[in-house]
């Protein structure tokens, strides 16, 4: 199938890890970009995470999106929404999520707080012993 090439800004092909999440999906899960723009992205869609589906157009889309470190500030990520418009699975067989941007902002990069991970849910604690 061939697609009509309909960006409205130039993509730069760049490989940055990034975070992804799907309301209802799949949990937060490690990914890589393959090309972003100022309106769209494209994921590859590999994940470790053994509950990472893969979402359908018109599904919202939340990617955090890791910058190199620069030495003089913090480390920074790119914050974005989108929903997906396109899925395709080429020859390598490795899903490609493309999303329509509506939300990107700068922002510091939280990596994950391992006391968080820790934490047992809320009726697995003894609270009177």
């Amino acid at each position: 199938m061939k697609y009509i090439n309909q960006r409205q800004s130039p993509r730069i092909d760049i490989r940055l890890q990034c975070q992804v999440s799907c309301p209802g999906l799949c949990p937060r899960t490690s990914m890589v970009t393959e090309n972003i723009s100022r309106n769209g992205l494209l994921v590859v869609w590999k994940s470790q995470s053994p509950g990472a589906g893969l979402p359908q157009p018109g599904q919202l889309v939340t990617v955090d999106i890791e910058l190199p470190a620069n030495h003089g500030f913090g480390r920074k990520c790119i914050h974005c929404q989108g929903v997906v418009v396109r899925v395709t699975v080429p020859q390598d067989g490795v899903p490609r999520v493309a999303l329509n941007v509506n939300y990107m902002k700068f922002r510091a990069f939280r990596e994950k707080i391992p006391a968080l991970e820790r934490l047992e849910p809320a009726g697995a604690a003894t609270w009177l012993s």
